[in-house]
């Protein structure tokens, strides 16, 4: 090709873009153009398109050790590498041919090729950033409070982003540990990895909202949706969820009741990791409207209120964590004197003589209702997480003596 023809087939290109999926057809117009088959992948490695059935793997290893622009032979595969950088980052653009003879592809050709890719990344990475702070501005105007007699203004543009009028939907909110992972490019890949047919809100540090919490989304009140928030606590997270609203003024109280369940998430954790030194390997989704009243009554108390009347009935076995660690054990396997004994590798006459004592100090005895009730609610995050311990220790699998 001559540098006319680069320069035709680069408009070519640019002028004929679909509304589709406008990466795929570049990629096919340059495969058309060069007789080739072509590979685009990012600076890692991942495969952003391609056509044809080249060695994908195979021809990335050898990319990646080419300089900028060089050709290579994989068995019977001729290839030309093109690395380039766009405004999302360096890239990889590849042309694979098999033949004998050693690929000769005009550099024209080749820059027209670059152009197009690099043009049409800008172009995606644009419309991500739009997209992102579009979200972000739709839900914290949302969270600040919208009145009944405004929502019909707003209920339009939830549906532009896949939601259904008045159905009913919840809010979420979650901390997210790595400060790398918490800007455009993190709820970039979060709305790229959510499920294709589930509409999702969903913004970092909205500091207009008056919420403390990192991520905030708000997802319809299904079980996709449900399942999606399930994955991400697998993945280690602490999340809390709203009871559904379908009406936008109960936003705001909705933001109020996901950051509740979320503390309740967060405090079970940050009991663990007091209890047994380590982080629970799993995370959890907390749902305010599914919560114990236990959980309801304690997250709704002042944080640091709780805490000084926790201290308060407590006090009797203060300095005598053989006590409290009887009475916690206790309680997370149940009641039973036996499996407490056993989990302590104590007599079981022991573990009675320790609840005996502890109902001495608390002024009665440790199967009293009243105490009982109140013991619970005050060691509800560590007898959770003594039962999680447990029933970690019970799911994993036995080893066998070899």
């Amino acid at each position: 090709m001559s540098e006319l023809d680069g320069l035709q087939l680069l408009r070519r290109v640019v002028r004929s873009l679909p509304l589709g999926d406008q990466l795929d057809y570049v990629l096919r117009e340059l495969a058309t153009a060069t007789n080739c088959s072509v590979l685009l992948y990012d600076s890692g490695g991942e495969l952003l398109g391609a056509t044809g059935e080249a060695p994908i793997a195979m021809i990335w290893e050898v990319a990646l050790e080419s300089e900028g622009d060089a050709n290579a032979r994989i068995g019977r595969w001729e290839i030309r590498v093109r690395r380039a950088t766009s405004g999302t980052g360096p890239f990889t653009l590849v042309f694979a041919r098999k033949s004998d003879a050693p690929l000769r592809l005009d550099g024209d050709v080749v820059d027209a090729a670059e152009i197009a890719v690099a043009a049409l990344l800008g172009m995606a990475r644009g419309a991500d950033i739009r997209r992102i702070r579009e979200n972000a501005e739709l839900l914290e105007t949302l969270e600040l409070g919208v009145s009944a007699a405004r929502e019909h203004r707003f209920w339009p543009r939830l549906v532009e982003f896949g939601f259904v009028a008045h159905a009913p939907f919840v809010v979420v909110v979650w901390e997210h540990p790595d400060e790398a992972l918490r800007g455009a490019e993190f709820i970039g890949d979060l709305m790229d990895a959510a499920p294709v047919d589930m509409p999702l809100l969903v913004a970092t540090r909205l500091i207009r909202a008056a919420s403390d919490e990192i991520v905030h989304a708000i997802v319809p009140d299904s079980p996709t949706a449900f399942a999606w928030l399930d994955s991400l606590a697998a993945q280690g997270l602490f999340l809390g969820a709203s009871r559904p609203v379908s009406r936008l003024d109960g936003v705001p109280n909705a933001l109020r009741e996901a950051e509740l369940a979320q503390r309740v998430a967060a405090e079970r954790q940050e009991a663990y990791q007091l209890r047994f030194g380590d982080e629970h390997s799993s995370g959890e989704l907390v749902d305010f409207g599914a919560m114990s009243i236990i959980d309801w009554v304690t997250c709704q108390a002042a944080p640091g209120e709780l805490r000084t009347r926790r201290r308060g009935v407590l006090e009797p076995l203060q300095g005598n964590a053989e006590l409290c660690e009887t009475l916690v054990t206790y309680f997370a396997s149940g009641g039973s004197v036996q499996r407490t004994a056993e989990l302590l590798y104590l007599h079981a006459n022991t573990i009675r003589y320790r609840l005996a004592r502890c109902g001495e100090l608390l002024g009665g005895e440790v199967d009293d209702p009243m105490i009982v009730s109140e013991l619970v609610l005050v060691l509800r995050a560590e007898i959770l997480a003594t039962r999680a311990r447990l029933e970690a220790a019970t799911a994993r699998p036995a080893v066998t003596p070899g």
